[in-house]
């Protein structure tokens, strides 16, 4: 899921953002900032100030939600496991948990001719660290224990380790530090937008997890 999220996430951001806001013009800061808020935090209120639509917004986050889901079912598949609707339900709800204690600061360093840089500052966690961590102590506790059969073991594995994914995003404590990331934005219907959609979305996944 770590490295597949920087994908999903740049994906969804540009299904959703230049077809849905059109409202009166604020500065770049403004708009990169209602766009972390949005898919970092699960927050609308900034993307609602810029023009989208509530109608827009509900089917942004309905997109990116599915999106979130297959991803995950797909990252279970590929390890031979089918993982429960609802155990999927809880691991999504985890990770949104996580997500949404980071904080941001949003600033433009320099403005010209309908161009625009905007740096964020954003607390992150090491999903990288959560990931593995989870794993394998989830095959630590498998290693104590016989099983009949290896598909009875990979069962118990990935159950084990389900569980200790989703107690361990919800137990995510901020980093104390930001790291950095620099988008160049563009004015696009009225509303300042990242000029590269999918580095933006690829950077800004990558800093929220810490692998900037």
């Amino acid at each position: 899921m770590k490295k597949l999220f920087p994908t999903l996430l740049c994906m969804c951001v540009c299904t959703a953002f230049l077809s849905g806001c059109n409202g009166p013009r604020k500065n770049a800061a403004d708009s990169i900032k209602a766009l972390y808020e949005l898919y970092i935090l699960g927050n609308t209120d900034g993307i609602a100030a810029l023009g989208m639509s509530e109608e827009d917004i509900n089917n942004a986050k309905k997109t990116y939600d599915a999106s979130l889901k297959e991803t995950i079912r797909a990252k279970f598949s590929a390890s031979g496991q089918e993982i429960e609707e609802e155990v999927l339900d809880e691991l999504c709800a985890a990770r949104k948990t996580a997500l949404s204690k980071m904080q941001a600061t949003a600033e433009v360093v320099s403005e010209s001719s309908g161009k625009a840089t905007v740096v964020v500052h954003t607390t992150f966690f090491d999903e990288f660290g959560l990931d593995a961590d989870a794993f394998y102590a989830a095959r630590e506790t498998a290693r104590q224990s016989s099983f009949p059969s290896l598909d009875e073991q990979q069962s118990f594995l990935m159950d084990v380790y389900t569980k200790n994914l989703i107690a361990a995003y919800q137990d995510v404590t901020p980093s104390e530090k930001t790291t950095d990331i620099t988008v160049e934005c563009v004015i696009q219907n009225n509303t300042w937008v990242p000029a590269n959609m999918a580095s933006f979305g690829s950077d800004l996944a990558l800093a929220i997890t810490g692998q900037n």
